[in-house]
């Protein structure tokens, strides 16, 4: 239990410490942020399955509630464990001309933030974690925030992927709401009561798209590529083994929920096939190598999220383990690649060849991460590779998925060989730095993942019991019976569909030129969504200019305009509301109105349209008086004489304050309205009116609470409260503290008045200006 809580607050605190620490540590920074990176994930490993609830909400249904088991100590083991690889990799990457304070302290922060996610057992909790981590990864992408790719990078990152939270927190209000909780547990437990509700569906949706832009599943996909502006480390760790796959771990955990939903099936298979394609098809053109990682991440994205929609136990079961094994190879590629762009001066395929002669290590490193993600055998990709089609072909989706999945694994094997491949062998290239492999600091990191990767392709029992079938029984709510994961099943159709990836990928390297050649036909160069994110946030600015234009047209600096927009929004809504509802007003029996009521409601209504159109500010305060003395005799003669009072005192009062302000105000001004041009604030008057009148009709018409109530006041008037008024009785004893309340406002006021005058007497007396 307190590993739990200490291996999510042990970085957020260190996070907050670190651009103290920096002032006396300097470049040995990142050895601190190491160590507390390293602890953190030796907590996580020592972190047990449980549950924690500690009440925060609880009137909401708000919980601090911790729960970790097998699908949360997966991600937790690759958030830390890749995490100290990554922040022991930044120290030779970064050095000392970096501001190390920010970098550490961003980076702690969201480790922290995505562990708050994984642990988190109270879905509104998750929420919070999840755009915390959002804020660390905008600010981590934009880093470098002097460049304007930085910039843009961070920019769209943040509008996607928020944009996608609050979608997500609206499929989390109505989940929540349906059934009743926010405890995750909870809700597993009533699938069937869910499922059947008419806005499970709705929920879902909205899930899905908070899902799916998290993990830059297409159309989301976007903004995934331009962040690659950020420092390496950054993308070795957000972009390989963590941010995106947040949406993924999202999925799992709403598998047990909606798998059986006639939309999951179709829906999260359909992107996720058609993401595995479109960024392998993407990726293959790329000439940055970061550019061509990031698309490559989108696709392997997308792999593991046409495994969640496939819905069966068996594809969950390969989501997890490819899950786990692309976090080592693509953090490993990521790494390399940083180091190749460190000692290069480029990371443009072009200007790289031959590298291997003075890099032989990094090469090496390079190949075994490429061989791995392109499912070469003895490697980790491989196994996870093979479960991943065996999955597939057996699926509703037949011949056909079998069919795209070879497709796409043949373009993966292209971009793999070019990542392994081209860049290694060959003649050198001059570059902007002379090329020599990596210190032994910035290699060591890539090194452990290289021996994992292998570990695992040979030995996958490592992490099969211990760590996959936990996380697979955690999604799966409970043991099933799957197949062992071994390096060898035989002659299968997987098997095939691997060779025919493998095969023709390599001849499709062979005749590179023209496959790039012939791709860029079919790729469009200027209707594309990135165009589309240009047009609207970017460069055509659409979106902001439509809000400039809305806030030009809003505020406009006169209160007479906040007004009527407040007014008739309020209008517009209650009435559109019972035109939706079909509400309608009760019938009412009401007093019989006498002549007298209609002439004073006469006086009033002519004082209030006068009021309007004096040009006098003396006939304005006259007019304003024929509103409020008529309306005292009015509550005369409907036998409320307190009320006429309090009401005479208030226009005395308040036509006194005027007569007292009026030297310091202007003229009014009436200003002549355009011939033709609707009186808006006419119609927000009259609906404002129509307002006032249609609620006092429901409220009279209204019974919300027993006659008793209104009896019992009338009997206890005298008994409890020693008046014979009822009105009194209720305003001073039943309703004392509101009544206290409002005598403590203007006592209030009263002294803020009194404080404001003396301050004025004392400038004045010392000789200031007033």
């Amino acid at each position: 239990m307190a590993q739990a809580l200490a291996s999510i607050a042990l970085p957020l605190i260190a996070a907050f410490m670190m651009p103290v620490l920096y002032r006396w540590l300097r470049w040995r920074l990142g050895v601190a942020a190491t160590a507390v990176a390293a602890v953190t994930f030796v907590l996580v490993v020592l972190t047990p399955e449980m549950s924690l609830v500690i009440p925060w909400v609880p009137q909401l249904g708000i919980d601090l509630s911790i729960h970790v088991d097998g699908w949360g100590r997966l991600f937790a083991l690759l958030i830390a464990g890749i995490g100290t690889l990554v922040v022991l990799y930044s120290i030779p990457y970064l050095g000392a001309r970096e501001d190390l304070g920010k970098f550490y302290a961003y980076l702690l922060l969201f480790m922290g933030a995505m562990l708050g996610v994984v642990y988190a057992g109270n879905l509104m909790l998750m929420y919070v974690f999840w755009e915390l981590t959002s804020i660390s990864s905008f600010l981590l992408i934009g880093f470098w925030n002097t460049r304007d790719d930085a910039q843009y990078g961070a920019l769209k990152a943040i509008l996607i992927t928020f944009g996608g939270g609050l979608c997500m927190l609206g499929g989390l209000a109505i989940l929540g709401t349906v059934g009743g909780t926010f405890e995750l547990s909870a809700l597993l437990a009533k699938q069937a009561e869910l499922l059947g509700h008419p806005l499970v569906t709705v929920a879902l949706v909205l899930l899905l798209i908070g899902a799916f832009t998290k993990s830059a599943q297409f159309p989301f996909h976007i903004w995934l590529p331009d962040a690659m502006a950020a420092p390496t480390p950054v993308s070795a760790y957000l972009h390989s083994a963590t941010m995106v796959k947040a949406g993924l771990y999202l999925i799992g955990r709403l598998w047990p929920i909606f798998h059986t939903h006639p939309l999951w099936v179709p829906v999260v298979a359909a992107v996720g096939m058609v993401t595995m394609v479109v960024g392998s098809f993407l990726a293959v053109q790329k000439t940055d190598l970061k550019a061509v990682l990031a698309l490559s991440t989108i696709s392997q994205l997308g792999l593991i999220m046409w495994l969640f929609g496939l819905g069966t136990p068996e594809a969950t079961q390969a989501a997890a383990f490819h899950l786990l094994n692309h976090s080592t190879f693509k953090a490993l590629l990521f790494m390399v690649v940083g180091i190749i762009d460190h000692q290069t001066g480029t990371r443009e395929i072009p200007l790289l060849s031959g590298l291997r002669r003075a890099m032989p290590v990094s090469a090496g490193l390079a190949m075994v991460g490429a061989a791995s993600m392109a499912g070469v055998p003895l490697l980790n990709g491989f196994l996870s590779k093979e479960m991943f089609l065996t999955a597939v072909h057996g699926s509703s989706m037949g011949a056909a998925g079998a069919l795209v999945a070879t497709g796409a694994s043949l373009l993966t094997t292209l971009y793999c060989l070019i990542l392994g491949h081209k860049i290694w062998f060959g003649e050198p290239h001059e570059t902007p730095d002379v090329p020599e492999e990596g210190s032994p600091s910035i290699l060591v990191p890539p090194l452990l993942l290289a021996v994992i990767i292998v570990a695992v392709g040979i030995y996958p029992g490592l992490v099969e019991s211990a760590i996959v079938t936990p996380a697979v029984a955690a999604v799966l709510q409970g043991p099933a019976d799957l197949p062992h994961i071994a390096l060898w099943h035989g002659f299968t159709p997987a098997l095939l569909m691997t060779a025919i990836a493998l095969g023709g990928g390599v001849l499709a390297y062979a005749g590179l030129p023209r496959v790039l050649a012939a791709f860029r036909r079919f790729t469009p160069q200027r209707y594309h969504l990135n165009a589309l994110y240009d047009l609207l946030w970017w460069k055509n600015q659409v979106v902001e200019k439509a809000a400039k234009w809305i806030t030009n047209r809003q505020m406009t600096g006169y209160l007479r305009d906040y007004l009527a927009y407040t007014l008739g929004a309020l209008v517009v809504l209650f009435f559109g509301t019972m035109i939706v509802r079909r509400a309608g007003i009760p019938q009412l029996t009401l007093s019989p109105v006498g002549p007298w009521e209609l002439l004073l409601m006469a006086i009033i209504v002519a004082g209030a349209v006068a009021s309007t159109r004096v040009t006098s500010r003396l006939a304005a305060v006259m007019s304003i008086s024929l509103v409020g003395l008529p309306l005292s005799l009015l509550f005369a003669l409907l036998r409320a004489p307190d009320l006429a009072l309090t009401q005479v005192v208030v226009e005395v009062i308040t036509t006194v304050l005027f007569l007292l302000v009026f030297p310091h105000l202007r003229q009014i001004t009436v200003y002549p309205r355009r011939p033709g041009r609707l009186n808006t604030n006419l119609l927000v008057a009259i609906g404002v009116g129509a307002l006032g009148t249609v609620v006092t009709l429901l409220a009279n018409g209204a019974r919300l609470f027993p006659p008793r109530v209104a009896e019992w006041l009338v009997e206890n008037s005298y008994r409890l409260g020693g008046g014979n008024n009822v009105v009194n009785v209720i305003l001073v004893d039943f309703r004392g503290f509101d009544t206290m309340g409002e005598i403590t406002v203007l006592t209030v006021a009263g002294l803020a008045v009194y404080m404001l005058i003396r301050l004025r007497k004392d400038h004045q007396a010392k000789g200031g200006r007033s």
